[in-house]
């Protein structure tokens, strides 16, 4: 059979290749690999697909064939990667590397990523991060290390409802552990053999008593004993380290004044650290698949009040919903975004930060908190996003000078150093009207309710500015105006300035709403 899902993506030389190659998001490739109880196909090539693949073979000179026995797939490359695909994609990311370079990134990782084989990929990916000036806060787990060492030892494991109940015994063992897994990250980050992607990275990896913490003391009647909670994050510290270039690594054990040493949770760690150094991204790497749909397709974004919906009408208790309530309640505090990514996926670190399409569920408090006001910086990113549209004739031809006297009144969305979305406003005061201009969305963002978002946002500026009508003019767009409550107009019910300026050989169509105070 040629449709085996692992051996394809090999041959074609990773996820984002055979993504890009056949017109997918890398997260559906993934969905591909996985089994069929975890939302997956099952390791095979959806048929829907194989068409796609086929004809990308043939453009990139891949040879597909039966081997001798006529049913295990042979793929060979007779040409490497065409370098333009590296090209473009490569140029793709700069806007990414620009907006995160400088950066706060807190995040968090499991025990049993550190345990896992593949975890050196995951460390080269920190790597990089690293190189591209972000500054990282690396928060652990130990909880496969902690039980593992719990029942060499043949002492009971208490969790009641995720916590984990800590006496003496387990806590000297929590310490064992902890101080294992910090060392062994520790040595992982600082390798740097030729021929790898550590090689010559010399980071510099900084632990230590970051965190204040206190007893979680005695819940629903359980003593949690040494089982605590964040009392207080020593952001001066971390603040330093991090100016100094370093990696902070932290730990998910806390110390209280008096000496006391206490087990805590490491994504509650990560969430403290997160809000109080006021971190411009929270990252949970997760066990478990991504958030899907119900037809298993990747929720990538959710606003705090949609995972807080999504969150009760789970109501269970598994890491899942863990990592959600995690979500909501650093979004809650002033995280502005919070990202969810299985681990699980090769990559899923720069497919997230580094690619429109994302690789795992991207929560902040609002759906678009990057809506604002147009700048002079913002006119090239303008100009990217409307010249399709306009050889298309779906808006009329502007030039780069009069956007540039116009950048007033143009409002943009913007994602990652990325416009996805603009709109202007032209005002006539004399007559209480605007002209809602220039809508235009990028194609890789259309399906996330952008438009509605800037044009509600432009709606509130026309009230506060006195006028109680927009107009718009349009050519093949009229059906979406419609359904935002535009109604068909006439010439003669435009200002009369736009009257004399209406341009006859386009015969755009003329669209009206009269806005609520």
């Amino acid at each position: 059979m040629l449709n085996d899902a692992n051996f394809i993506i090999q041959q074609f030389g990773g996820v984002k290749a055979l993504a890009s190659a056949i017109g997918k998001d890398p997260a559906t490739i993934y969905r591909w690999t996985y089994p069929k109880h975890k939302g997956g196909t099952g390791g095979h090539i959806p048929p829907s697909a194989l068409r796609k693949v086929n004809e990308a073979a043939v453009l990139l000179n891949i040879e597909i064939t039966l081997n001798e026995q006529g049913q295990a797939p042979s793929i060979t490359q007779n040409s490497a990667l065409h370098p333009h695909q590296f090209i473009n994609w490569f140029r793709s990311t700069a806007p990414y590397i620009h907006a995160h370079r400088g950066k706060t990134f807190v995040i968090n990782f499991s025990g049993d990523a550190v345990d896992d084989p593949l975890f050196s990929t995951l460390i080269e990916d920190f790597a990089l991060l690293n190189s591209l000036g972000i500054r990282l806060i690396l928060v652990h787990g130990m909880r496969p290390q902690l039980e593992k060492k719990l029942i060499a030892s043949r002492h009971a494991s208490q969790v009641v409802q995720h916590l984990r109940i800590t006496d003496k015994h387990t806590l000297e063992l929590a310490k064992e552990a902890s101080g294992t897994v910090r060392i062994n990250i520790e040595a992982r980050l600082s390798t740097s053999l030729a021929n790898t992607p550590m090689a010559d990275s010399d980071i510099r990896v900084t632990s230590g008593n970051f965190i204040v913490a206190k007893p979680l003391g005695v819940i629903n009647g359980v003593d949690h004993q040494f089982t605590g909670e964040v009392r207080r994050v020593d952001t001066s510290s971390i603040s330093k380290n991090l100016d100094a270039g370093h990696i902070v690594l932290v730990s998910p054990i806390g110390f209280s004044p008096t000496g006391d040493v206490f087990n805590l949770r490491s994504e509650e760690v990560a969430t403290a650290i997160a809000t109080a150094i006021k971190a411009d991204k929270l990252i949970l790497m997760t066990e478990k698949t991504e958030l899907l749909t119900t037809e298993n397709t990747l929720i990538r974004q959710l606003t705090t009040q949609q995972a807080q919906s999504l969150l009760e009408e789970k109501n269970n208790q598994d890491d899942t919903c863990l990592h959600l309530q995690e979500a909501i309640r650093a979004s809650t505090l002033g995280v502005k975004r919070i990202h969810l990514i299985s681990r699980k996926i090769n990559g899923g670190l720069q497919l997230e930060l580094f690619t429109r399409q994302g690789s795992g569920t991207l929560i902040s408090i609002q759906p678009f908190e990057d809506a604002r006001l147009a700048t002079v910086d913002d006119i090239q990113g303008i100009i990217e996003l409307i010249r399709p549209l306009e050889s298309r004739g779906l808006l009329a031809y502007r030039t780069s000078e009069a956007i540039e006297m116009d950048i007033d009144k143009f409002h943009i969305i913007e994602q990652d150093g990325l416009i996805t979305t603009c709109a202007a406003l032209y005002e006539y005061p004399q007559e209480k009207m605007g002209e809602l201009a220039c809508v235009a969305v990028h194609p890789s963002y259309r399906t996330g309710e952008r438009g509605d978002y800037l044009l509600s946002l432009i709606e509130n500026k026309a009230r506060s500015k006195g006028l109680d009508t927009l107009f718009v003019l349009t050519t093949q767009s009229s059906h979406w105006f419609a359904e935002k409550g535009f109604n068909p107009a006439t010439i003669n019910e435009l200002p009369q300035e736009k009257q004399c300026n209406y341009n006859q050989t386009r015969r755009s169509n003329i669209l009206i709403k009269r806005l609520n105070k």
